[in-house]
């Protein structure tokens, strides 16, 4: 597709990881407008991740369909669907590198880009702290950052391509109050659509619209 509007639907959408096995998720149907923040909520296990794994088109519903801009995501092009999403999964790594080639995520990005990122993910000041700056290496098995800082240089890697769509799995679970707050107040600022899986309060509290999955269904929105 071209440039995505952030308009998302998910029709009758029935899911399950293993043919015969329990439904994970079973028959949902939502439809995300263009720029609305969503926060979705429930119990572990009742099917909130899947959708994600189903929007990135890692898995395929077993009946229904998601639609892109109206479009089927089977019928588009996968690799230009996610292109446009900015994606923090609970368990994102960080690349081997330096925190530049890490927030740039593969793709050229200005030295301005990169900064703009990591203020909204607020993670600026301290990259600010260490001596190499956005040249600090990061190394697997090598803790010179914080889990906190690693999950904030994921949300800066997300917000740093200006996606037309975010989807974060409770991407502020390891922030302290205040970070999650500007992290808060940055993806309020943003005009575009933002699909939150959330297991905090203060997350939850600016959504547009809050839907509640339980057992593999919308159970309230």
């Amino acid at each position: 597709p071209g440039e995505l509007s952030g308009e998302i639907e998910f029709s009758g959408v029935t899911f399950r990881y293993i043919e015969g096995g329990a439904k994970v998720l079973d028959d949902i149907t939502l439809r995300i407008p263009r720029g609305e923040y969503v926060a979705i909520v429930g119990p572990s296990g009742s099917g909130k991740s899947s959708l994600f794994r189903l929007l990135l088109g890692f898995e395929r519903p077993e009946a229904g369909t998601i639609f892109y801009d109206g479009k089927a995501l089977n019928t588009i092009e996968i690799n230009a669907v996610r292109r446009q999403l900015g994606v923090v999964l609970q368990d994102t790594k960080l690349a081997s590198g330096s925190l530049y080639d890490n927030i740039c995520g593969g793709v050229e990005l200005s030295q301005e880009q990169v900064w703009e990122a990591a203020r909204l993910a607020a993670v600026d000041n301290d990259i600010r702290q260490m001596p190499m700056g956005l040249h600090t290496l990061v190394s697997e098995g090598v803790n010179t950052l914080s889990g906190g800082q690693r999950q904030r240089l994921s949300i800066a890697r997300a917000l740093a391509r200006s996606p037309r769509i975010l989807l974060f799995d409770e991407a502020t679970s390891a922030l302290d109050n205040q970070t999650q707050a500007v992290v808060g107040d940055s993806l309020q600022q943003l005009s575009i659509t933002r699909i939150v899986i959330a297991h905090r309060l203060s997350t939850i509290r600016y959504a547009d619209r809050i839907v509640m999955v339980s057992g593999g269904r919308i159970v309230q929105s």
